[in-house]
């Protein structure tokens, strides 16, 4: 038999006198054995404060009891003339000041600080043995998300001058106070996770994972060490994100992720190209032929165990994807903390999710709400240290042209691939009537060229951007479509003609022309008509991106980002 002094504590005399006669009739306990428990026990309840597991009122000796509570008044309220701990959050900071300034324990049950969490339904269930006011007003400040949407401002005359961020507030969450129960996405499972571990309870993880993949997989790859250090990272939790400058491998770090966890898998994408993309990367990296796939999105509608599916198809249908994916890649993640991305990372209940972004960094400052739900930046690579890697092209030669009106606009976009004629060049617009316009001029003046936009036929798109990849055509006129994760091995030029003031859409057009094999320099150029101020506004808006690829980092002092693990992986080479 072993006496628990803090089980005994919380007992009563009459109880625990009741417990000693039992043990004398039960064990070799004898009476003045007893009696020396029940006298020990009295001395240790004048000396001890115990916590009511129900009420959270202080029991105890009342000369004690009222001089904690003229002690420590910022932990203590009066209910009914009895002292009660304010919150079951106050309980670790109160025993340690108690017992600090009088030398008085202060027992209570371990239960009080355990909390059970189970999935159901595609949300989480955290409950709690006791919900207080102070504890339920730090859950809902946890659930309360906020994030900024992007006004336009114009002027009287309806001309664009910009725009300004609009903070709105999410409740990402639901408490139900008789229940004791905390319900949220399991996007935020880590955050409260995390918080909730720091305030000192316990959570026991009942959630029960999705049974493993059923279909073979045969792993045809290998990490570079950069993959490989950021995979490392992210497996830690395997939640996180990753931001890794275009062209430096970001898909087989998820190529990785599925091939060890094994899970049930969605991977969301921006457009139709990016899911046929992802579909022959799974198939030549990962040995899955094409029928083991799933797809939402244009116009297919099929669920397996691996899906590919664009963000807005999934936030259609995110019925029929509930339940059903143990981990999610969300490609280009800095579409996710928009207003209509940030749905389906809310509504989506896999436990594990790695987020893939050149640059996680937006001008609203939504990144944040992407750490949130996708797990915070566990890995950042940049572009010059990718460069340095051999794993991009450098850029040679990065301008920006300014022009007065369309038309000299177009002139120096002939004279600069007059000047490349003998190199590739994507040239980028934004809407459909401009690439039109640049495809016709284009033809007009000799040059060999396709278009693809999203007008394109299927067929017809195919045909022209393989005949981009084959050299039958030198330049490709495009809008938004190949924006992002297109591979043009030996593109060589990239005019970003006329565009967003998004940051990120720069980067990746510009990421299209980054291939790296030896020797050859990438040539990047803007094209602004000044006298369009939608296109000023947008031009002044990215423009600090160029500094990303054109300000050098400072060697000497050696702690920049990225530079002690350049500095290791190029070492493996010597």
């Amino acid at each position: 038999w072993k006496i628990s002094t803090e089980k005994l504590l919380l007992l009563g005399e009459t109880e625990l006198a009741r417990v000693m006669d039992e043990l004398v009739n039960l064990c070799a306990l004898t009476s003045d054995e007893a009696e020396k428990v029940l006298r020990a026990w009295r001395e240790l309840r004048r000396r001890t404060v115990i916590v009511d597991r129900r009420s959270l009122e202080l029991r105890g000796d009342e000369n004690i009891l009222r001089t904690v509570a003229s002690i420590t008044p910022s932990y203590i309220v009066i209910e009914n003339g009895f002292p009660k701990l304010k919150s079951v959050m106050l309980i670790d900071d109160f025993a340690s000041q108690v017992f600090q300034k009088l030398g008085v324990r202060v027992v209570y049950d371990s239960q009080l600080k355990k909390v059970s969490l189970e999935r159901r339904g595609g949300r989480l269930y955290w409950r709690f043995n006791v919900m207080d006011s102070l504890l339920i007003s730090k859950l809902s400040e946890l659930g309360s998300l906020r994030y900024y949407v992007e006004r336009v401002i114009l002027s009287p005359e309806g001309e664009y001058e910009g725009s300004e961020l609009v903070e709105r507030s999410l409740r990402a969450f639901r408490i139900l106070e008789h229940e004791k129960t905390l319900i949220t996405p399991v996007g935020l499972l880590q955050k409260y996770s995390e918080t909730l571990t720091a305030w000192g309870f316990e959570v026991e993880n009942r959630v029960e994972e999705l049974p493993d993949l059923q279909i073979p997989l045969e792993k045809k790859f290998e990490l570079l060490p950069h993959q490989q250090e950021a995979f490392s990272a992210w497996l830690k939790s395997k939640r996180g994100s990753i931001a890794i400058f275009t062209r430096g491998g970001k898909s087989f770090i998820a190529l990785e992720a599925i091939y060890r966890l094994r899970k049930p898998t969605l991977i969301l994408v921006t457009t139709r190209e990016l899911m046929q993309t992802w579909a022959s990367y799974l198939e030549n990296y990962l040995g899955l032929p094409r029928y083991f796939l799933g797809f939402v999105g244009g116009g297919e509608k099929k669920v397996t165990g691996v899906t590919i599916a664009t963000y807005v198809s999934a936030v259609k249908f995110i019925s029929d994807l509930i339940g059903r994916f143990e981990l999610v890649v969300f490609d280009e993640a800095h579409h996710v903390p928009a207003s209509t991305f940030k749905n389906i990372a809310l509504k989506i209940d896999a436990l594990y999710r790695m987020a893939l972004s050149a640059t996680p960094r937006r001008r609203d400052g939504n990144e944040i709400l992407l750490y949130e739900l996708c797990g915070g930046l566990v890995y950042n690579l940049s572009y010059e240290d990718l460069v340095a890697l051999k794993v991009v092209a450098p850029i040679e030669r990065f301008e920006t042209f300014f022009a007065k009106g369309s038309e000299e606009k177009l002139s120096i976009l002939v004279k600069l691939l007059r000047e490349y004629s003998n190199s590739k060049a994507l040239v980028f617009t934004q809407y459909l009537k401009t690439a039109e316009e640049v495809y016709s001029r284009l033809l007009k003046e000799g040059f060999s060229v396709e278009i693809i936009t999203g007008s394109t036929p299927e067929g017809r798109r195919e045909l022209a951007f393989k005949r981009f990849l084959e050299g039958r055509v030198k330049v490709l006129v495009t809008t938004t479509v190949l924006d992002e994760g297109v591979t043009v091995p030996d593109a060589e030029v990239a005019v970003l003609y006329e565009g967003t003031g998004e940051a990120r859409q720069m980067i990746q057009r510009i990421g299209r022309v980054l291939g790296y094999y030896p020797g050859k320099t990438a040539k990047v150029f803007e094209i602004v008509d000044v006298t369009n101020p939608r296109e000023k506004a947008a031009y002044f808006n990215r423009n600090w991106v160029k500094e990303l690829y054109t300000v050098k980092r400072d060697r000497s002092r050696g702690t920049s980002e990225g530079q002690l693990r350049v500095d290791r992986f190029l070492s493996y080479g010597d």
